[in-house]
């Protein structure tokens, strides 16, 4: 029974009943019942907010994963920082790009595979 359909209950038993001792003790057993409940879900309420406040920390401490605009290439992010090699930001399945020319590190020129480019200005 919910603490509600108790609460309506003792309302109910009150004015259909008279108050007699039996009366009286069903009563209170239904509001000990009704306490009980209350309390529970006081508990749970606060459990909830601790964990709740326990996800959004971790939450706000974890990096998104995907695409990082940075450039003007598409960088993506990993758990641990990003990707060595960005996307092209033009194609739009956004394919790896390589550096140019491929012996300089770090690269001067990023080129995809379709022939845009861009000028290597860091990385996020």
């Amino acid at each position: 029974m919910s603490a509600i359909d108790t609460a309506k209950e003792i309302v109910r038993i009150g004015s259909a009943a008279g108050l007699s001792k039996d009366v009286i003790d069903l009563m209170e057993k239904k509001l000990v019942l009704l306490t009980d409940e209350l309390t529970n879900l006081n508990r749970r309420i606060v459990q909830l907010e601790v964990e709740n406040g326990q996800l959004r920390a971790q939450l706000h401490h974890s990096q998104k994963v995907g695409f990082q605009e940075f450039g003007g290439i598409l960088w993506k992010r990993t758990a641990e920082g990003f990707e060595p090699n960005p996307y092209c930001k033009e194609c739009t399945h956004h394919p790896v790009m390589c550096g140019e020319p491929p012996d300089f590190e770090p690269p001067l020129l990023w080129q995809c595979p379709h022939g845009h480019s861009a000028p290597f200005a860091g990385r996020p």
